[in-house]
């Protein structure tokens, strides 16, 4: 399995550091609000790695990090080797997770692989289910993960993506005590892009999303609107 997609130029995806953005295929949630839906649902062009470690020998001068996204990155079972020869070329490395894997991310952090890590939280754990399009959540995975990455030696953040359809007060009140003491959530506006899973969803207002700011940093460290 080898990435689908990069993006050889990026300011957002790593604060403060000039990135390159590697997509992973292939996921094990439906998101119906997934930007990414084409990798996800039904991708068949692969790119070599080789032809992408050789990009990233050209660019080492010019790029401070390396980001993996997906799809979900932790599905790919050559990860670790790849995140290991990129490394080799003195890149830093963020990585993009949905949470479902905390033993991979467990052995990343152990190994010293990753530099920054950003885990999607969808919403309030009893409607995991129905925000994924999964209906064989562990949430248990979910929990374990979050406690790995606040107990880490590594910045981190969370994220949610804020739905009209999907999001209110009590699922945000849910979310704020399940991130109880983490450092820092940043809440996401949702844009009804070319590639969305499901077409036709709608963003929370900013007036909303400041709303559920305000309950989230009850609990939560910091707390940042993003797209907004």
């Amino acid at each position: 399995m080898e990435f689908v997609g990069i993006d050889k130029f990026s300011l957002l995806d790593f604060d403060k550091n000039i990135s390159i953005v590697l997509f992973a295929p292939k996921c094990n949630f439906r998101c119906p609000f997934c930007h990414n839906g084409d990798s996800v649902l039904s991708c068949e062009t692969y790119i070599p790695f080789e032809e992408i470690f050789e990009y990233l020998k050209s660019r080492k001068n010019l790029i401070d990090a390396v980001v993996i996204s997906g799809g979900e990155p932790t599905l790919m079972p050559e990860l670790k080797d790849r995140i290991i020869q990129i490394k080799s070329l003195g890149y830093k490395i963020k990585l993009d997770t949905n949470g479902t894997h905390p033993e991979i991310i467990k052995e990343l952090l152990d190994l010293n692989l990753l530099d920054y890590i950003a885990m999607d939280i969808k919403n309030s754990l009893d409607n995991y289910n129905e925000i994924t399009g999964n209906t064989n959540v562990d949430t248990n995975k979910i929990l374990e993960s979050i406690k790995i990455i606040e107990n880490s030696n590594i910045d981190y953040e969370f994220r949610t993506t804020l739905v009209n359809e999907y999001h209110n007060i009590d699922n945000i009140k849910k979310i704020a005590i399940l991130l109880k003491g983490a450092k820092k959530l940043y809440l996401q506006k949702f844009i009804d892009r070319e590639g969305v899973i499901k077409k036709g969803l709608h963003p929370i207002s900013e007036e909303e999303a400041l709303k559920f700011k305000d309950i989230l940093l009850k609990d939560v460290n910091e707390v940042n609107l993003r797209g907004y």
